[in-house]
């Protein structure tokens, strides 16, 4: 409070003597000189000039920053297939949803995935050279080996060795059979991307 009142008082005595110039100095400061003109003139020119550089650069970076993350983006269904772990390093919203959006037009085919068509689909991904399984936005498996394959009760099927992630707040590393990260069969949205 001391404080706030020593400020306070500081001010008044200050503003006190700013208003008690005499007829002279009031008339000096009311015509300007030249050089104060040009003084005035070049600071307003340079802060003008300094706030353009400023925000042309800021729009720059951001321009960059934008394309960086769309070519990211755009890339992430061919970087994912040569290397899962490619997914940690999206930027931006769900890296998953950002696969599934783009696979769905890349992909050369794309089944829905359900206990009734999975031995279809496996079938299936044996013909191509790529085939990536998605549970909902939160789970992406890529098949590592169709042929190495354990027999799932729940599936009904032999389900293949795949790597890929589980997002929890975070993307988890998982490599096992794909029953063990797709989960068991039941009403979730389950897709298997297939790529030449």
């Amino acid at each position: 409070m001391k404080k706030i009142l020593s400020i306070l008082l500081l001010t008044v005595v200050f503003a006190c003597n700013s208003g008690n110039k005499s007829k002279d100095e009031t008339q000096k400061d009311n015509v300007p000189s030249a050089e104060t003109e040009m003084r005035a003139e070049t600071k307003t020119d340079t802060k003008a000039e300094t706030k353009t550089e400023t925000k042309t650069e800021a729009k720059t970076e951001t321009k960059i920053e934008t394309k960086s993350n769309v070519n990211s983006n755009s890339n992430i269904v061919s970087e994912f297939l040569a290397d899962i772990k490619t997914l940690e390093d999206v930027k931006g919203q769900n890296p998953i949803s950002s696969f599934q959006k783009l696979a769905e037009e890349k992909a050369s085919k794309v089944l829905t995935v359900s206990k009734d068509n999975i031995k279809e689909v496996l079938a299936s991904a044996k013909e191509y050279s790529n085939c990536v399984i998605t549970t909902g936005d939160h789970t992406i498996v890529k098949i590592s080996d169709i042929t190495d394959c354990k027999p799932s009760g729940s599936w009904g099927a032999c389900m293949p060795f795949a790597k890929g992630y589980i997002k929890k707040g975070e993307l988890i590393l998982q490599e096992d059979y794909i029953n063990n990260i797709i989960g068991i069969p039941d009403s979730q949205d389950r897709k298997a991307y297939l790529f030449n």
